[in-house]
């Protein structure tokens, strides 16, 4: 149970529902609350979940002398609400309450929620006193729409060609290796675990052995700004002497942070997963392959 409280406009508000991680297709169970420190007249009570994109993107302009400058800028979009009504007409006296339960849907598609720098999409659920004529009282709180693991695996989101597989090749220079994680795909705040196996001909000295997990997120506009987010990063071995076909374990978690892999309007995703081999005075090989990353493995 999740619950959030607040005054605003005479009214003291208390908004409760069952989870605020919700999931495609379903429905959320809530209650909200309103007590009147004041008289009200309002023609309803609407409970509505609302989502709305963000991405930042660089926009020039030229002024009467012909120069020029580039800054970044945030555009932003509504792109669901979902509104419902959990009430006719209201009237309270001063210190009277209302008291209303509520089924909200979660739209089947999401989309799911993102929180990166240069690309967005937040939701939040508002209830709210519409009054004629007046300013609404309302009350916001911020909920996560996740990106299950089924919807990634049945395609509705674009992946790499091998993110969804148990195990997938990598290769640099002359170094190639099998590199599995599971599950696939992965998930936000939950741990994962796999192996690396490794073909080097020949000997070289490695400083280390480490694995990074990397999110690219882009906005896709013109001039649209890109940022690539470290979501996790782990050492598969300390120095050592790189031969043969040597194996290394690996395991880790994933931060709680909704970053999943996501097409939306304006921006897109992608996740990677890279083993680097540390070398000194020289070029460090990168073992890359794609992965997937879902914010919740409900169906």
């Amino acid at each position: 149970m999740a619950t959030w409280t607040g005054s605003d406009g005479g009214v003291d508000w208390r908004l409760e529902l069952d989870r605020d991680l919700l999931l495609p297709g379903r429905l959320v169970e809530g209650r909200v609350v309103a007590r009147a420190s004041r008289g009200v007249e309002a023609r309803g009570v609407v409970v509505a979940l609302i989502g709305k994109e963000r991405w930042k993107h660089r926009v020039t302009r030229t002024d009467s002398e012909g120069h020029t400058t580039t800054h970044v800028v945030t555009s932003e979009e509504e792109v669901r609400r979902v509104p419902v009504a959990v009430s006719g007409p209201v009237t309270l006296a001063a210190g009277e309450t209302l008291d209303r339960t509520f089924e909200l849907p979660v739209p089947p598609m999401g989309p799911a929620s993102l929180l990166a720098e240069v690309a967005r999409l937040e939701w939040r659920v508002e209830a709210k006193f519409d009054i004629e004529g007046g300013l609404d009282s309302s009350i916001e709180a911020d909920v996560v729409v996740a990106q299950p693991s089924a919807l990634i695996r049945a395609g509705a989101v674009h992946v790499g060609q091998f993110a969804l597989f148990e195990g997938a090749e990598a290769a640099s220079d002359d170094i190639a290796a099998s590199i599995s994680l599971e599950p696939a795909p992965l998930v936000c705040g939950a741990p994962f675990h796999g192996s690396l196996a490794i073909r080097a001909p020949g000997s070289r000295r490695l400083q280390e052995i480490r694995a990074e997990l990397r999110l690219a997120v882009e906005a896709t506009v013109q001039a649209g700004e890109r940022e690539e987010i470290t979501g996790w990063t782990g050492r598969l071995s300390d120095a050592t002497e790189l031969a043969g076909d040597p194996t290394f374990e690996v395991a880790g978690a994933l931060p709680t942070t909704p970053l999943p892999t996501i097409e939306l309007p304006h921006a897109r995703t992608q996740a990677t997963f890279h083993v680097i081999l540390a070398q000194a005075w020289a070029r460090d090989p990168h073992l890359v392959r794609d992965v997937a990353i879902a914010t919740t493995a409900e169906l």
